[in-house]
């Protein structure tokens, strides 16, 4: 697979340095029943609308950037913003997507290219991100639906927000639901307009107290928006095996995973993972794009699209990884997923 995957990936980490914020829309809580079947849960109780904190910053600019942090400063088509520096380190990852999100309400660029090239290539991911600090470039529509599913193992706050050029952020508050694993299901306000935009989508889980660093214990295991995105995830039961792969022996690892809808295309990463104080941190290691899937299909590796452990410069990746799957469809909709198994690879 060539190395383009990794370099369209883009840059993203989310901060919640940003006061001001606007109010936070409602969302319809979705739980997981005993027979593992998704179903909206009526009594559900709406997103409250989030308090500006003072501590922060003001008005909608990031505050003073820490000091450290470790980046990736390439730039592609699309604009200054199209990339975004990566940054894995708690503070420095709230900084840095903060920034991006009000940079993103003032940048100046083509919409129609950069609409077909996320048509083109789906929904962008940073090449390595924390996992509690990170935002997709996707498509988005006004009144189109977002679907979250997350896992929060302790308190923090967690935010999910939308920016796109001369709007204001559209910031959803999720942590009052409390820890858990959760499936929310919310509209895209309409005065983000009737017509495809790219946007940057970021979710991230904070300290509850300062929101000044990012906190472990957090997983995201689909985002998806538009229609055929939303039910609920519409990627799911992602496998990921064996638990144990031993290359010097020929071993490989496949994966498999079930799509409830029909998409135009479908890519699958391998990210190596490791575990940091502030939260998982995550770097591509390999993909591959895969072609259609279709509504109600189990899509499983063949022989020949089975990982052999190592990285696109053929090096042995060693240590944990997980499957990322990104779907899209050429109306716009798209999910990005992930698994909960991991493969370890010595």
């Amino acid at each position: 697979m060539k190395h383009t995957i990794a370099r369209r990936s883009l840059c993203l980490v989310l901060g919640l340095a940003l006061a001001g914020l606007p109010p936070a829309a409602s969302a319809q809580g979705i739980e997981q029943n005993p027979s593992g079947q998704i179903s909206a849960q009526p009594g559900a109780v709406p997103a409250p609308t989030p308090t500006p904190s003072p501590a922060a910053g003001t008005r909608d600019g990031p505050p003073a950037p820490p000091n450290g942090g470790e980046g990736d400063e390439r730039r592609s088509g699309g604009g200054s913003n199209w990339l975004i520096p990566a940054i894995l380190v708690g503070a420095t990852a709230l900084f840095a997507i903060g920034k991006a999100l009000s940079e993103e309400k003032t940048e100046q660029r083509d919409d129609d290219a950069a609409t077909r090239a996320l048509l083109r290539d789906g929904p962008q991911l940073a090449p390595q991100y924390n996992g509690s600090a990170f935002g997709v470039r996707g498509l988005v529509r006004g009144g189109w639906p977002v679907v979250v599913d997350y896992a929060q193992q302790r308190p923090g706050r967690v935010l999910l927000r939308i920016a796109i050029p001369g709007a204001e952020t559209v910031t959803y508050r999720l942590d009052k639901f409390g820890p858990g694993r959760h499936v929310l299901r919310f509209d895209l306000p309409p005065f983000l307009g009737d017509r495809l935009k790219p946007a940057v989508i970021a979710l991230t889980a904070a300290d509850l107290d300062t929101g000044r660093e990012t906190i472990d214990g957090f997983s995201v295991l689909g985002l998806g928006i538009g229609p055929r995105a939303v039910g609920s995830v519409a990627v799911d039961r992602l496998e990921f095996d064996p638990g144990l792969m031993r290359p010097a022996r020929g071993e490989t690892a496949g994966y498999a995973f079930h799509s409830r809808s029909d998409f135009d295309h479908a890519a699958v990463e391998f990210m190596q993972v490791t575990q940091s104080p502030d939260g998982v941190r995550k770097r591509y290691v390999r993909g591959q794009r895969i072609g259609p899937v279709q509504r109600e299909h189990r899509v499983e590796s063949a022989p020949t699209q089975r990982w052999d452990g190592r990285d696109e410069q053929a090096q042995l990746s060693a240590g944990r990884h997980q499957l990322q799957v990104r779907v899209w469809d050429d109306g716009g909709d798209w999910v990005g997923a992930w698994s909960e198994s991991v493969v370890l690879v010595q």
